[in-house]
């Protein structure tokens, strides 16, 4: 890698921790989520327990938490600061990932850049939602399977980082399963068996191993494996139980609890408060609609390109989409619009790869036209996601569609 590259690079990484951790400490007090998230982390470690938080989903979040805590303190910044440098650097490992499936480096700028300044992206960034720092273990284990060219070594960092991933959260075991089948077909592996052995073994070991190995704390309480196997099955069946009755009725995501509107129309949750009689503060949860809606048919266009060149490598961000995605539309639960963000490094590294085609037929000022609108549209919308202080009348169309909780002073 070029220094001119590692230069941009630096600047990415800079740009997407400025705009999650500015004002980072407000509010000063546990916020949504965190009044289960911090306490449960703290209850993890020292007595195996999950509560307050689910008992469903995997620990090593409770663990992250913990650590986090000891390094920051129990204040804003020890409960907020894992999503800050995991979702900074998740913009960064998306660039690396777009500018590998398309081999040009304004791709990879585009997607980083998407990613970086995604009003979404931002907001969970700013609190202590899992999908955060479970789809950078998830990326960064794709990035290292893209470039581990047969060493060993980096194979065994990529399965560690999705046994991270799984660890996290459950929606990864789909592209861990893709990933493991190419793996498999890359160079004709399946075609030798100490290939075959040492695939299976280390992208089926050792994530299952990371998984086992986050309920450490659980089994210091005296439960053995047979309890475990139990354990992990009552754990699914209790997820597919979920309805939107099952959630308490104040939960901001409940109005909207289908993936598939994600990409299509315009969602906006979350809750705000008017202040006077021209200002407002707002945390919102929305995904960018301009941007988000070229997800579908840009990733057609790049399944159509990858089949006419032949090209896997072009077709990954479309495989890793349609197998995350597909488990978000037919679970029997509710899937809410934070759960999109697993997605969106694949959906900008499509639209990215396609704006790159295009404005290489039609000339270089298409992308940069592109860059500029898209990124002045996700900074105008930074302040709705981030409880700026912002005069309401530039920003009342939006709230007068959306279906958040707004209060007046």
């Amino acid at each position: 890698m070029k220094r001119n590259e590692i230069i941009l690079i630096c600047l990415l990484l800079l740009l997407a921790l400025g705009l999650r951790c500015y004002d980072l400490s407000y509010p000063s007090f546990r916020w949504g989520d965190e009044m289960a998230h911090v306490p449960a982390g703290t209850n993890y470690w020292v007595n195996g327990q999950f509560e307050p938080d689910n008992w469903e989903h995997p620990p090593l979040r409770h663990i992250i938490m913990y650590g986090f805590l000891q390094l920051f303190g129990d204040n804003p910044y020890g409960w907020r600061m894992r999503n800050v440098l995991f979702g900074a650097a998740a913009a960064v490992l998306t660039y690396l990932f777009a500018r590998e499936v398309s081999g040009r480096r304004k791709a990879g700028l585009l997607a980083g850049l998407l990613l970086a300044t995604d009003p979404l992206h931002i907001v969970m960034s700013r609190y202590t939602f899992e999908e955060i720092y479970g789809g950078a273990f998830f990326l960064a284990a794709i990035v290292l399977y893209q470039r581990h060219n047969e060493r060993s070594s980096w194979l065994m960092a990529s399965a560690f980082f999705m046994g991270c991933a799984l660890a996290t959260k459950w929606y990864y075991v789909p592209g861990w399963l893709l990933i493991c089948l190419l793996t498999l077909q890359s160079n004709e592996n399946y075609r030798k068996l100490r290939s075959v052995l040492f695939v299976t073994t280390t992208y089926l070991f050792i994530p299952v191993s990371v998984f086992i190995g986050s309920y450490y704390f659980w089994f210091g309480r005296g439960y053995a494996f047979s309890e475990f196997i139990q354990f992990i099955l009552d754990a699914y069946y209790s997820l597919q139980t979920y309805r939107p009755e099952s959630y308490n009725p104040a939960m901001v995501f409940l109005s909207h609890g289908s993936a598939l509107e994600w990409f299509i129309r315009s969602v906006t949750v979350g809750q705000g408060t008017f202040i006077g009689a021209d200002r407002g503060e707002f945390i919102l949860y929305m995904n960018s609609l301009p941007i988000w809606i070229l997800t579908l048919p840009s990733l057609t266009c790049l399944a159509v390109l990858a089949a006419r060149r032949r090209c896997l490598a072009l077709a990954l961000p479309v495989l890793l989409f349609a197998a995350t995605y597909a488990l978000f539309i037919f679970v029997k639960r509710p899937t809410f619009i934070y759960s999109a963000v697993p997605l969106l490094p694949f959906a900008f590294t499509a639209i990215a790869c396609c704006i790159c085609e295009v404005a290489e037929r039609q000339g270089e000022r298409l992308y940069h036209l592109a860059l500029a609108a898209m990124l002045a549209w996700n900074l105008y919308l930074y302040p709705l996601a981030t409880a700026k202080k912002v005069p309401v009348a530039p920003y009342r169309y939006l709230l007068d569609a959306s279906d958040a909780k707004l209060h007046r002073e």
